[in-house]
């Protein structure tokens, strides 16, 4: 039975304007995973913190350009005001909602490529919704496989390791402490269907419940240091490092690695070709300098958002979803 949250605290944020609610916390071009849902103005998600699971519902309250977001707090108890005032903070983080993107829709709205992205969905930004782990095991998950094959193995866990909470109309699946996995066994996440990923979610876990990772920390470093320490983390290697810096610590100018499928992608996108080199596509994101990461995840998410409206044959191919 899933554990039902019935106490309600709420909480009112003023993201820097212009904040796209809509675009920027639904990512058509994400897997789908239970833990979160949405429809347009409002986004669930649930959330582990400082050992409880918490049900989010964010509502947008206002527009583009005088951005109000309004957070109810779903929990099983009620929750102290020292413990949501240590919340506060945290979900500014996890929704980017101090990040200004002021600067890039001036200089870009005019751009060939990126104004007519920007009219539809100026102030899009990522959102680390996830803690630093979750999003490793997601990404873990994805690893060279299909996506129908992510989301049965990212069930499995949940079904296994997590909780499900009902909370404002939804069941959605919560993640676990890391210390959970850290004390189960490769065998046991091999019958879970992880392959060969079972050792790496144990030693990544163990890391986490260890102490070794200090997302805060990486908050606030360079590029430079997060790609030294993220490299330490077992079973993350080099072409995970650029998701990372710019999904989990928004910087903006990280565009250094484009796998084969997104190379495909890409090429539609920016060239209406088949397929161009790397080197063309890094060569043509150069124009958007300490914003070229920003500018791909501008374009990437644009034709996502049109393939729920409308089936866009050559996209299918290369995602298979």
């Amino acid at each position: 039975m899933p554990q039902k949250l019935t106490c309600v605290s709420k909480l009112i944020f003023y993201p820097k304007q212009p904040f796209h609610f809509d675009a920027s916390l639904h990512k058509p071009s994400h897997f789908p995973s239970s833990d979160n849902t949405w429809i347009s103005g409002i986004y669930w998600i649930t959330m582990v913190w400082q050992g409880r699971c918490l049900g989010l519902r964010l509502e947008n309250k206002s527009s583009v350009s005088d951005p109000k977001v309004m957070i109810k707090v779903f929990s099983k108890g009620k929750l102290s005001a020292s413990f949501l005032k240590d919340l506060r903070p945290e979900l500014i983080w996890r929704f980017n909602f101090d990040s200004d993107l002021g600067e890039f829709c001036r200089l870009f709205k005019d751009d060939k490529v990126l104004g007519g992205v920007i009219k539809k969905f100026k102030g899009m930004r990522p959102v680390a919704a996830n803690s630093f782990y979750e999003t490793l095991v997601i990404y873990m998950v994805l690893q060279n496989t299909f996506v129908g094959r992510s989301v049965q193995m990212l069930e499995n866990l949940f079904n296994t390791y997590g909780n499900k909470v009902e909370y404002d109309g939804h069941v959605l699946s919560c993640f676990w402490n890391p210390g959970k996995i850290a004390k189960s066994t490769e065998e046991k996440l091999r019958e879970l269907k992880m392959g060969y990923r079972a050792k790496f979610l144990l030693k990544l876990s163990e890391q986490f419940s260890r102490g070794e990772v200090d997302e805060y920390s990486l908050r606030k470093a360079s590029n430079e240091e997060i790609e030294k320490e993220v490299l330490k983390i077992y079973g993350i290697g080099p072409a995970s490092i650029e998701n990372v810096l710019f999904e989990d610590f928004y910087r903006y100018d990280a565009f250094s690695c484009i796998p084969p499928w997104e190379q495909k992608i890409l090429s539609r996108l920016l060239f209406n070709k088949k397929m161009v080199s790397v080197e063309k596509i890094f060569k043509r994101a150069e124009k958007w300098g300490k914003y070229k990461k920003l500018a791909i995840h501008y374009i990437w998410e644009d034709i996502f958002w049109e393939r729920m409206h409308s089936k866009v044959d050559w996209l299918e191919k290369e995602i298979r979803l």
